[in-house]
């Protein structure tokens, strides 16, 4: 932690204590990240100086300057790209046609190249910020999650191809589903409920018969909601009759479903995420897969700044290789093994 006058603030830095104003009224939490609107505030109230986190970020050449903004800004492009197709296939859907195959390829190439050659592609999602429809935005989120898995599992270029198009469309059932139960802000009645649940069977009859979209694909649209102790539907299948597809599907379905923002619901950190994946890996998720993407995910986040339960604020600087969500913490000058304190959590990745 080191003091700082106003002008040497600069973007990205850490907020290491709170902005108080009058009677400790809290105007500023400390893990805030410094941008061009913070920085403005801070100026506005009036104060001195600020406290930061010391060495906030490791030196940078200019080449690895410009090959990270490079990459940044093709990943948005080709997300935005592929968002705005999808939307496409989606609404024609909607209205009775059918998909067009042509479209959701041209979507899915980008995207898979990008996970492809881009190993810190997670951090590049996660700073994507796209304010959207959660049904279009989940779809390319769970495409790109479902990539990673595949890359991590060593799949050729054309089985990684259909897998990304089976998650690509693993909710496009959706878009038969009535509005008014799909957007409903409430909790669904029993019979809302099942209809909703039958967007894996709508998915399926929409590209069963396409003769572009092989059977892998269907399958992994069809028993995406599948899950190993049988608890799953629409066929309550098991353990190793549930296709891969759907196996890998599912852990990306579940991580950035309670990783999102939601009108009814908070986003969860994604070390607490990945800590309910991990106690179900051996009841409803596929053990194995489980375990490739929970090690590989833990590593993404090696030297991001976090906010701990118990208010203090560190980088992760290693994973434990036997439990990867409770990674060695350094705050200041120690360090918390989250492996040895179990009432303590990640519960934010502030950056």
């Amino acid at each position: 932690m080191k003091k700082i006058y106003l002008s040497e603030m600069e973007e990205d830095m850490i907020l290491a204590k709170d902005i108080l104003g009058p009677y400790d009224q809290l105007l500023i939490a400390r893990g805030t990240r410094l941008s061009e609107n913070v920085t403005d505030k801070i100026k506005e109230l009036g104060v001195r100086y600020i406290y930061v986190i010391a060495d906030f970020h490791k030196e940078e050449s200019q080449d690895d300057y410009k090959k990270r903004i490079k990459e940044e800004r093709q990943l948005k492009e080709k997300y935005a790209d592929s968002l705005n197709k999808f939307k496409d296939v989606y609404n024609e859907v909607q209205l009775g046609k059918k998909i067009e195959t042509k479209i959701v390829e041209e979507s899915v190439n980008g995207l898979v190249e990008n996970v492809v050659l881009n190993n810190n592609v997670l951090k590049r999602l996660r700073e994507t910020h796209v304010v959207d429809d959660y049904t279009y935005t989940h779809s390319i989120n769970v495409c790109v999650l479902a990539t990673m898995i595949g890359k991590w599992l060593n799949y050729s270029q054309e089985k990684l191809d259909k897998l990304a198009m089976a998650a690509f469309l693993h909710d496009i059932g959706k878009a038969k589903i009535k509005k008014e139960i799909l957007n409903k802000p409430g909790r669904l009645t029993r019979e809302e409920c099942s209809e909703m649940k039958r967007h894996a069977e709508y998915g399926y009859k929409l590209v069963q018969n396409d003769d572009k979209l092989d059977f892998n694909i269907c399958c992994g649209i069809l028993q995406h909601h599948e899950r190993f102790d049988g608890s799953g539907y629409p066929y309550g299948l098991k353990s190793e009759r549930i296709h891969e597809f759907a196996r890998i599907i599912a852990i990306a379905d579940v991580f950035d479903a309670m990783t999102s923002e939601r009108s009814y619901k908070d986003k969860e950190s994604p070390f607490k995420v990945a800590e309910e994946i991990e106690n179900e890996a051996y009841d409803k998720l596929d053990p194995y897969i489980c375990n490739i993407f929970l090690w590989n995910i833990s590593k993404f986040y090696v030297g991001n700044i976090v906010k701990l339960s118990d208010g203090k604020i560190g980088e992760i600087v290693l994973v434990n290789k036997q439990r990867p969500t409770r990674p060695l913490i350094k705050v200041g000058e120690n360090f918390v093994d989250l492996l040895k304190t179990s009432d303590v959590k990640i519960v934010e990745v502030i950056g």
